[in-house]
């Protein structure tokens, strides 16, 4: 771990699981049972088919690669499962995240579960949703149609990604508490899972402050079918966790922001 620098900005938490410090402000919008999860239109799919690969491909690439310094490791394990739709399970530690799945299953397309605040920016709902966004709804009213856009996606051999932290830390180099339900739909479809850790590391360049990205996926999980729903789920959870949880710990080598448990020390001290 790196002792020499200061950290950019120190922020002392309570609660790992439920704290959000992703500073949005957006005004939340109501996600019913009524919202278009999975809009399948011809013209829809044409625009989207230009949003995604036309716009969203070249500017996430550019991105990623040229402005926040990605690199990419074990991307040969996604030849693994090229002929199916899969999961992707990633920590959640700044807004580009979004673009994991896009550039993890590049040319898959890529389907990302969000929160409603995603899609309640004025203007911008349809954009978000050609692009990716499936969001969560507000009630189990929705929820019959939220999961039947998952199934949609994964039979039509696409990535979905998700978030089992839930809520977003910038720059977070250790693996906060996960959402357990969020495993239960690769058991459920019976499809595959990659876990993939973004780890920071300090650049090399003094006037490059922000740290740069090493980003490394797992070889893919498969559902044990040997197990009951709910143990399987449970195994899923604990491979994917201990990945993560190995590589944020070895390679995490940077902090930008300093989290620190309020009357404790830092996290990565």
């Amino acid at each position: 771990m790196d002792k020499v620098h200061e950290p950019k900005r120190i922020i002392y938490y309570s609660d790992a699981e439920n704290e959000d410090y992703a500073g949005t402000n957006i005004d939340t919008k109501s996600v019913g049972a009524d919202f278009p999860f999975a809009p399948i239109g011809v013209i829809w799919r044409f625009f989207a088919f230009i949003a995604y690969y036309v716009i969203a491909i070249p500017i996430v690439f550019f991105y990623c690669y040229v402005i926040c310094g990605f690199r990419v490791k074990n991307r040969k394990a996604i030849r693994k499962i090229r002929k199916t739709g899969f999961f992707l399970y990633a920590n959640h530690s700044h807004f580009t995240d979004a673009f994991l799945a896009p550039i993890v299953a590049y040319p898959k397309r890529a389907y990302v579960i969000v929160g409603p605040d995603t899609v309640s920016i004025k203007g911008l709902r349809n954009f978000v949703q050609m692009v990716g966004a499936i969001p969560i709804p507000d009630g189990l009213r929705g929820m019959p149609s939220f999961l039947n856009a998952i199934r949609l996606r994964t039979e039509e051999n696409c990535c979905v990604s998700v978030f089992p932290e839930a809520h977003m830390w910038n720059y977070c180099t250790f693996l906060r508490p996960f959402k357990t339900g969020s495993f239960r739909y690769p058991v459920h479809l019976g499809v595959p899972s990659v876990a993939v850790a973004v780890t920071y590391q300090q650049r090399k360049l003094p006037f490059l402050k922000k740290p740069r990205r090493t980003v490394f996926i797992s070889d893919p999980f498969f559902p044990d079918e040997s197990l009951s729903p709910k143990e399987a789920q449970r195994k899923l959870q604990e491979e994917i966790e201990s990945f993560l949880k190995e590589k944020l710990d070895t390679y995490s080598t940077y902090k930008y922001y300093d989290y620190r448990l309020k009357g404790g020390q830092s996290e990565n001290a």
